[in-house]
């Protein structure tokens, strides 16, 4: 259903971005999203006590491009945010097609944990936001798990 309705805005927004005054941006903003240091990505019951990922690299990939990169602060908190067509045109796929990955091993915030595979999560639509001349398309990471490596 999420798949959809990401599928469904990539579209509307292509089709709209032609009629839309000119100077008007459209924006896609991932996050704020957690990373926890966690096999399974799992937050638990008590969502304080589970441990941050803090500098940790995410990247957000779109098919098999990375169209960013950024790094998570010392609470484990990232953000993203991309002109619409940097992410249209480099991937050349819809926002359907994109997945975060932290691509810093897992062993690196805790030496408890694998140091080869990557947690990834998809992108979940939370809304769009239209601020004057811009337009916002906002998601939010839908969770981390783990992928070994294969």
């Amino acid at each position: 259903m999420a798949t959809k309705l990401v599928l469904f805005v990539s579209v509307m927004v292509a089709a709209l971005a032609l009629p839309i005054a000119k100077g008007t941006s459209v924006e896609v903003q991932v996050g704020p999203s957690f990373v926890p240091c966690s096999i399974n990505g799992s937050l638990g019951v008590n969502v304080t006590a589970t441990p941050a990922f803090p500098n940790a690299q995410v990247q957000l990939q779109c098919g098999a491009v990375v169209v960013a990169t950024t790094t998570t602060n010392a609470n484990g908190v990232f953000s993203f945010s991309l002109d619409f067509t940097q992410v249209f045109l480099s991937a050349r796929v819809g926002l359907s097609n994109c997945n975060l990955v932290v691509i810093t091993p897992l062993s690196t915030c805790s030496p408890t944990l694998p140091p080869v595979g990557v947690l990834t999560s998809s992108i979940v639509f939370v809304r769009t936001d239209v601020l004057g001349v811009r337009v916002v398309l906002i998601f939010r990471a839908a969770g981390f798990r783990y992928i070994p490596p294969t």
